[in-house]
């Protein structure tokens, strides 16, 4: 999207409500005169999103519990956010089936934006019947014809048997791609890096979805181990959780972000969208992106690690399933 059609974006929605009121010559006069004033907003950078060659916003937004919670009930609410975040630049637009009524909040801003967004979606289903019908029904929700991404959702050691996947639900991504429904499949997941390592041997996806925080989980693992493993293999990979209580300890989130962004191999990081205010602190940082170096990022390890000492990540809890908000 060029600078010229984020301002339009996002000038759209703060003009709105005066537009009614001016004459048509009036208010053409007005909307030259905004956008020859208006500053020029800086999207956030891009990167290669691995062997899809998709350019995409190194912030992604994360559509799940965080956005729908406060913006299930207020459309408007949810055209503006999207549509700021759209302004910045931010063209990942993360949904899954199940992230509540999440896809079929955006449907109507996604086919009228389609061109300008990467769209990811996943489902939970391991058969063959259960992952067609949901890319059906995300298909339906999305209101589009394509999905760019399709991942299986939540591999776990109780789900995530490669040969029953290879002949279940990967059959029907396979099938999917092929009839032109999606574009690429992935797979996310944050029950350690063993499963996942398996699952990128065996199904040998395009995107790998994972928890990339700057505690290490698993003692480093998914960054020594999995992140290579990806990168040998030409996958994109996104981060996750990578901001998991930053509030409770006072921590700065858009750091948090940066540091998985400095990971090489991330293309982007997805943060829940919740807040413009917490959007444009990410977005700032994403739009003029400085790199930690080793030494920095070891040292916000140890920062953080001591800072959040006694809290467990919330996907460690029993019961968990993402997109669900355990308090």
């Amino acid at each position: 999207m060029s600078d010229a059609t984020r301002r339009r974006v996002l000038q759209a929605g703060l003009a709105g409500l005066t537009a009614s009121a001016l004459p048509a010559a009036a208010q053409a006069g007005a909307d030259a005169a905004t956008a020859a004033d208006a500053p020029a907003i800086k999207g956030v950078e891009r990167r290669t999103l691995g062997r899809t060659g998709a350019q995409v916003g190194i912030l992604g937004l994360g559509l799940g519990s965080q956005f729908t919670g406060p913006h299930k009930d207020d459309p408007e609410a949810t055209e503006a956010i999207l549509t700021h975040a759209l302004a910045r630049g931010c063209n990942y637009f993360d949904t899954a089936r199940a992230y509540g009524k999440s896809e079929e909040m955006i449907g109507g801003f996604i086919k009228r934006h389609r061109e300008d967004i990467f769209l990811v979606s996943k489902s939970g289903k391991r058969d063959y019947d259960g992952m067609k019908a949901e890319i059906e029904l995300s298909l339906k929700n999305l209101q589009v014809e394509t999905i760019d991404l399709y991942h299986m959702h939540h591999l776990s050691a109780k789900n995530a048997d490669p040969v029953a996947m290879e002949k279940g639900c990967l059959k029907a991504l396979l099938e999917a791609k092929e009839q032109g429904l999606i574009r690429h499949y992935g797979v996310t997941g944050h029950s350690g890096p063993d499963i996942l390592m398996q699952a990128v041997e065996r199904l040998d996806p395009d995107v790998l979805l994972t928890v990339l925080p700057c505690t290490r989980p698993n003692d480093g693992r998914y960054e020594t181990e999995l992140l290579p493993l990806a990168m040998k293999r030409n996958m994109g990979v996104v981060a996750m959780k990578t901001v998991r209580h930053a509030r409770e300890a006072a921590l700065k989130g858009a750091e948090l972000v940066r540091y998985a962004l400095s990971l090489e191999g991330v293309s982007t990081a997805i943060v829940g969208l919740d807040q413009s205010a917490h959007l444009d602190q990410n977005a700032d940082m994403a739009s003029a992106f400085v790199p930690m170096t080793e030494d920095q990022r070891q040292a916000m390890t140890t920062h953080v690690n001591q800072a959040l000492a006694g809290l467990p990540a919330i996907w460690d809890m029993p019961g968990y399933e993402d997109a669900v908000r355990l308090t």
